[in-house]
């Protein structure tokens, strides 16, 4: 059964047929499957007409965290901007995309590398919040994997577990813990939460917390916290390939040796593990093509 934003989006559409039969189509089915996705975050419209900047900033975060490529997110960016315009709210999707931290179209890939401004991460009010985004950065996590981490279950002696139901596809997985920065986070988190308890306050829900997440590295200036998720692969094909990944200045393919085009698809396939992918071809995203 269709909710109302289901519903109401396909009145807007039915309304406006702008483009070919495809490109309606399409649109149409972009925006029925946004529609799904606000309410999975927890976000539930009652029209068409309430979407708002937090809601955009949502989507994008969760397209980015699901590992959209660039050109998919422009698409849907596209339809966002087509939904804002026709109710009258143009200015509540940027018209940039390099805000949301989106190649323009003739980009390859654009570097979505953040550090993290201590300034910013202790503007966020809440210390679990804080713990979230200090994880991120330490071990390259989702946003999802930051907040329902459970410390006395994924702390081990040189890595820590993550647990199915934490992670994307339900795909369990080891990171290692190589510096001083990763083990003085772990440390930091499980004083702070004590017990079998995780990154989650015993009084609020996943949802719950998350749109406080959303809300509180927001406010702060936070505006994609997945950013974090890209340097920490870059950091580590450093140290693992010897030089700088393509999409940070490193050497493209053919400018590398055949020694370093080994030490270029170990590093790869060692960081995609961490990352939790299946497909090599996924880090071009956070490392830049090869080739």
């Amino acid at each position: 059964m269709m909710d109302n934003l289901n519903m109401d989006l396909v009145r807007l559409c039915r309304r406006n047929r702008d483009g070919s039969f495809g490109t309606q189509t399409n649109r149409s089915r972009g925006l029925a499957a946004m529609a799904d996705e606000l309410l999975e975050l927890g976000y539930k419209l009652p029209t068409a007409a309430s979407l708002k900047p937090k809601h955009v900033d949502a989507l994008v975060e969760k397209w980015l965290n699901d590992d959209k490529s660039d050109a998919s997110i422009r698409n849907r960016l596209s339809w966002l901007r087509w939904w804002a315009e026709k109710i009258g709210k143009p200015n509540v999707v940027s018209r940039d995309n390099a805000t949301y931290g989106v190649a323009e179209r003739g980009e390859t890939h654009r570097n979505r590398a953040q550090t993290l401004d201590t300034t910013q991460l202790q503007a966020i009010e809440s210390p679990h919040i804080q713990a979230s985004v200090l994880l991120q950065v330490a071990f390259g996590l989702r946003r999802e994997e930051a907040i329902k981490f459970r410390p006395h279950i994924a702390m081990r002696a040189d890595h820590i577990a993550l647990q199915p139901s934490w992670t994307k596809g339900g795909r369990a997985r080891t990171i290692p813990i190589t510096t001083l920065d990763q083990r003085q986070t772990l440390h930091h988190i499980a004083a702070l939460v004590k017990g079998q308890g995780s990154l989650i306050p015993v009084d609020l829900t996943y949802v719950e917390q998350l749109k406080r997440y959303e809300y509180q590295t927001h406010k702060a200036g936070l505006r994609n916290t997945h950013g974090f998720r890209h340097a920490y692969a870059q950091q580590r094909y450093k140290v693992l390939a010897g030089l700088p990944c393509p999409l940070a200045g490193g050497k493209t393919w053919k400018e590398m040796t055949p020694k370093e085009r080994e030490a270029d698809r170990a590093a790869r396939r060692q960081i995609s593990a961490e990352l939790g992918h299946g497909r090599l071809k996924v880090t071009d995203t956070y490392l830049g093509s090869a080739f």
